[in-house]
């Protein structure tokens, strides 16, 4: 499971409180034990006496022992920590000559029985070995090294088996735990104190040792969290209620104690089914961060094979960790023979070079190196960036051989230098470590009309633009105190007083120590470039203008275009209504049905009703105008076999066209599949044949549907095509365009049409993801080509 820093914290200041809970028990247990052990021996006698059993010494050695806790654990002062030392070694000494005594054999509860005085009286055998184990663990405690707080542990441990062994005893009634005999016994308080003691020593360092477990948020933390309050409290609570039951006759000592056994059993599967079960989820938990730090890593991978720069990582004892590609190339060494491998045994050459050293210092400062050094079994210079972290080294580099042996060809000769600067269009100059200006190219000076000594050191600044002057010093400060690039762009004052932009870098020139020894720049003139920018921005500015206004004409037009429609729909209502009326009167005076017409009459009705049909036509065309100009249109692209419609148009006009002397002919395959809507399909054709009976009478028309697999510079890709020809009168190369514009005719007198056939025929060709297009020559006819997508 994640940790959480804050949890943690908490966790660690509550241990912190440990150490002093346990002195300030022990203390007050003492405190209360003379208590109760003065008024038994001065009003109870002798036998008073062994039934107070913490005797003064007891008592005066934990009072040293919990002073010495509070010292080691709270106090960091030197005076304080020695203080401490006395008081665990008088602890100590208090156990090492109560068991001396024992072991010579001088006095015991015998000796005070007979009449002795009480001060005589001096802790059990087990009271003085707890004393000598847990002043050894508060000396031990003391010091920060890490030998002498596996011992305080130890001992520690120790005093706790002592103490908990004695309170096992009276909890169980088994004396023999608790040390009585004939020179007396461990009383129960005497055990609880030196339980204190040994618990608060071993948390005396929160994040050492068992506190360190204790508090962590790992497996280990988490179960001695959980199991060590039930392994303490529940034996001794079992035995307790087993003892107590055995004495009140509920059940003999056989059963009692088997009880006990099952009932720790059961406690113990109990525990530890929990606990597996917490560490199942624990487990389960630690795979998916694995899986997800599997994947970061993997990520972090992709990236580094994919920089540039040559990248490896060593841990810190200077073993490989991860080479990239770029480095087995630059180091000429395969990553297999590098893992695991020590840098210093693959490439001992570095021993004793800018490499080692830097590296080093890096590791042991934890600062970034940067650095350039020549590796002479590769026979190359590199540019160097290590970056230390927590688990070693991570190392970028460059091979810049070609970079350092240009300058050093350059080191070579300063006067070859100095021309090659005059001759460029930048202006050179060089600078010492510090940024003291030491040279500038003749340009410089022919562009401030300055001399030589006006712009050394500081001078230069003199011709800034104002405006520049703060930024500029910052950028060069910045460069100067990290040795990192120097960029940016200022205005300089010529010999006309104006200024112009220029474009300033700097590189610096190291030694082999990586140290700067000059500052190489250059001025670059970008006056044109920024206006060339300035002048693109207002382009670009104006284009956004231009395109807002467009929008705004479009949206405009839209609105006119949609007014429109609805007065085409209005008109053409109230329009169609009468006509169609007046067409129903006429039909009448036709069929006699008011009595019968002279031939002359008949004749002027036909041509009444003739009128009113083209009429009806023209508003059914402006309709589906308006309907394609708004967008209105319906289409439903099938499959749809347009060899097939071509015949069926072609037939439906043979009639008309026989009529006009006019032949119409079909080519094409047996089938061939278009997308698109089959009745628009039919309407476009049949508005084409239609024009061909018109214009091109006593001639031919030939429909063709074709399949062209590479269009044409407008229409790439595969396209059906169905065109229809003919070999009428033509149409001029200056109204191509405008045939397919609503209300246009090549002949404005003739009767026919409205000039809207066309416009409709090419908006509906576009609404199915074709167009309609045409190719004429004058006297010579002209073709329709009708391009759709292929199904």
């Amino acid at each position: 499971m994640e940790s959480v820093p804050g949890d943690r914290r908490h966790a660690t200041a509550r241990v912190a409180l440990i150490p002093p809970a346990g002195a300030f028990l022990a203390a007050a247990i003492a405190v209360a034990g003379v208590a109760r052990g003065w008024n038994a021996a001065t009003f109870g006698g002798a036998a008073g006496v062994r039934e107070a059993l913490m005797v003064p010494a007891t008592a005066a050695g934990l009072l040293l022992a919990a002073g010495a806790l509070l010292l080691v654990q709270q106090s960091r002062a030197p005076a304080a920590r020695q203080l401490g030392r006395i008081l665990a070694g008088l602890t100590t000494l208090i156990g090492l000559l109560a068991s001396g005594l024992y072991i010579v054999g001088w006095g015991g509860i015998a000796d005070v029985a007979a009449g002795s005085s009480r001060w005589a009286q001096r802790p059990g055998p087990t009271t003085a070995l707890g004393f000598m184990f847990v002043g050894t663990s508060l000396l031990a405690a003391s010091s920060r090294r890490n030998d002498f707080q596996r011992l305080a542990g130890a001992c520690a441990a120790a005093t706790l088996v002592i103490a908990l062994t004695g309170l096992v005893g009276h909890a169980y009634g088994a004396s023999v735990l608790y040390g009585l005999n004939r020179w007396g016994g461990t009383a129960i308080s005497t055990v609880i104190a030196l339980s204190a003691l040994a618990v608060g020593v071993l948390f005396t360092h929160p994040r050492q040792g068992v506190a360190a477990v204790a508090t962590s948020d790992g497996a280990g933390g988490h179960l001695m969290r959980r199991l060590m309050p039930a392994a303490l409290v529940a034996p001794l609570l079992l035995g307790w209620l087993a003892l107590t039951a055995q004495e009140r006759g509920l059940f003999d000592v056989a059963f009692g104690a088997a009880l006990l056994v099952v009932s720790l059993i059961v406690l113990l599967a109990a525990l530890i089914v929990r606990q597996a079960t917490v560490l199942h989820a624990i487990d389960a938990e630690r795979e998916r961060l694995l899986a997800r730090e599997r994947q970061a890593s993997e990520q972090v991978s992709r990236i580094l094979e994919s920089i540039t720069d040559a990248f490896f990582a060593v841990d810190r004892e200077w073993r490989f960790t991860y080479v990239n590609r770029e480095a087995e190339r630059l180091l000429q060494r395969p990553r297999d023979e590098l893992l695991g491998r020590l840098l210093w045994d693959e490439f001992a050459a570095a021993i004793g070079t800018a490499f080692e050293r830097e590296y080093v210092r890096a590791m042991a400062e934890q600062k970034t190196a940067r650095f350039e050094e020549y590796f002479a079994p590769l026979d190359a210079w590199f540019e160097v960036r290590a970056f230390p972290n927590v688990e070693g080294l991570s190392v970028y580099f460059t091979n810049v051989t070609a970079r350092r042996v240009a300058e050093e060809r350059l080191r070579e000769s300063e006067e070859r230098y100095r021309l090659l600067a005059d001759m460029i269009p930048q202006h050179i100059w060089t600078t010492n470590p510090d940024g003291y200006h030491t040279y500038f190219s003749r340009r410089w000076y022919e562009f401030t009309g300055s001399t030589p000594g006006e712009t050394q050191g500081d001078g230069w600044l003199d011709l800034l633009h104002p405006d520049d002057r703060e930024r500029t010093i910052a950028e060069w400060e910045k460069s100067l105190r990290t040795g990192e690039r120097y960029s940016v762009e200022y205005r300089f004052r010529n010999t006309a007083g104006e200024y112009r932009w220029f474009w300033g870098q700097a590189l610096p020139q190291r030694n082999e120590d990586g140290e700067i020894v000059r500052w190489f720049g250059t001025l670059t003139d970008i006056s044109e470039r920024r206006r060339l920018g300035e002048e693109r921005e207002r382009l670009l500015h104006a284009e956004r203008e231009a395109r807002a206004e467009a929008d705004r004409r479009r949206e405009e037009l839209e609105r006119v275009t949609e007014s429109r429609t609805r007065l085409m729909r209005g008109f053409s209502h109230d329009l169609k209504n009468p006509l169609g009326a007046a067409d129903g009167h006429a039909q009448l005076l036709e069929d006699g049905i008011i009595g019968d017409l002279s031939e002359r009459q008949r004749d002027s009705v036909g041509r009444i009703r003739r009128s009113i049909h083209t009429s009806l036509r023209l508003i059914n065309d402006l309709l589906e105008l308006a309907r394609a100009e708004a967008g209105q249109i319906e289409t439903e692209c099938v499959a749809t076999d347009v060899t097939q419609a071509a015949r069926e148009v072609a037939d439906d006009f043979r009639a008309q066209a026989a009529a006009a002397g006019l032949a119409i002919s079909v080519n094409g395959p047996e089938s061939l599949q278009a997308e698109t809507d089959p009745t628009r399909l039919r309407q476009i054709l049949a508005n084409l044949v239609s024009n061909a009976v018109k214009y091109a009478p006593n001639g031919e028309a030939t429909l063709t549907a074709d399949m062209k697999r590479n269009g044409d510079s407008n229409r790439p890709g595969s396209w059906v095509v169905v065109s229809v020809s003919d070999n009428g009168p033509g149409i001029p190369e200056d109204k191509r365009d405008m045939i397919f514009h609503e209300f246009t005719r090549l002949d404005p007198e003739a009767q026919a049409g409205a000039g809207v056939g066309l416009a409709i025929s090419r908006r509906i060709a576009q609404l199915m993801g074709g167009d309609l297009t045409v190719e004429s020559e004058v006297g010579r006819g002209s073709t329709f080509t009708l391009w759709l997508p292929p199904a």
